[in-house]
C-alpha cells in the first residue's frame, strides 16, 4: 500500500506541473475503463489466461505535427490460472494480483486518420499473488515440489513495455493495447531459500496483458 501511495503522489505532482506548462488547452484529461486478459509466460508451470478489469486516468498532450505524449496511471486486477495436481486429477487454481501502473507513452497519429499508435514503458507496482485459501497446498504440475502458496511473494516492482492503437472522437476513444513484462516477475521467489531449493533457483515468468479500454476525455 505504501508503494501505491507514493506512485499516486508522484503522478499528482507530475500532472499539476504538466498542466501548468503552456496554455491549458494543450492537455486532455481522460478517464478509462475496460477489461484485460492476463497471461504469464513461463516454463516453470502451466498457465491459462483469465479476464478481469482495468481503469485509470491519463493526460494526452495535443499533437505537435503527428506526435503526442500520453502519461497516466492505471489500476488493474490481473488474473490467470495455474495447473495443479490433486490426488485423482488435475485442477486449475485461479490466482490474481492487483497493480498500479504508471505509463509514459509516445503517440503517433497515422496520417490524417483518427487513429494513433501509442508505445512506451510502464512501471508496475503489484500486490502479492492472491488465491483461495483452500487451494494453497495444491502441488504445481511440472514442478511438483512447489505448492500454490510458495508463489505468493512475487516480485513487487516490475517494468513492462506497451504498444497500442487508439481511435475515435475528440471526447470518446477506444484503445487496444498489449503489455509484455521485461522483468522476471518470479525472480523474488528465487531469493527465498526454501523455494529456491524446490525450484533449483530457476523460476522465470514474464507477464503479458491484452487490454481493451474506452476513454472519456474531459
Amino acid at each position: 500500500m505504501k508503494r501505491c501511495l507514493v506512485a499516486v503522489v508522484f503522478l499528482c505532482q507530475f500532472s499539476v506541473a504538466f498542466a501548468q506548462y503552456g496554455r491549458g488547452d494543450f492537455n486532455h484529461i481522460g478517464i478509462s475503463l475496460g477489461i484485460n486478459q492476463t497471461d504469464l509466460f513461463t516454463d516453470s508451470f502451466n498457465v491459462t489466461p483469465k479476464t478481469s478489469w482495468t481503469g485509470g486516468l491519463a493526460i494526452r498532450g495535443n499533437y505537435y505535427n503527428s506526435f503526442a505524449m500520453v502519461y497516466g496511471m492505471n489500476f488493474t486486477d490481473n488474473k490467470f490460472a495455474i495447473e495443479t495436481n490433486t490426488l485423482t486429477s488435475t485442477k486449475e487454481v485461479d490466482v490474481s494480483l492487483m497493480a498500479v501502473q504508471i505509463h509514459l507513452l509516445l503517440s503517433y497519429r497515422i496520417a490524417e486518420s483518427a487513429f494513433s499508435i501509442d508505445a512506451g514503458p510502464v512501471l508496475q507496482v503489484n500486490s502479492e499473488l492472491k488465491y483461495d485459501k483452500s487451494d494453497e497446498n495444491y502441488l504445481i504440475t511440472n514442478n511438483e515440489l512447489l505448492q500454490i502458496k510458495d508463489l505468493k511473494e512475487i516480485t513487487p516492482i516490475n517494468f513492462n513495455v506497451q504498444i497500442g492503437l487508439t481511435g475515435g472522437f475528440e471526447n470518446v476513444r477506444l484503445n487496444v493495447s498489449y503489455q509484455y513484462g521485461v522483468t522476471n516477475m518470479l525472480n523474488n521467489l528465487n531469493k527465498q531459500e526454501g523455494i529456491s531449493v524446490k525450484a533449483d533457483g530457476d523460476l522465470k515468468g514474464h507477464i503479458g496483458v491484452l487490454a481493451g479500454n474506452i476513454i472519456f476525455y474531459l
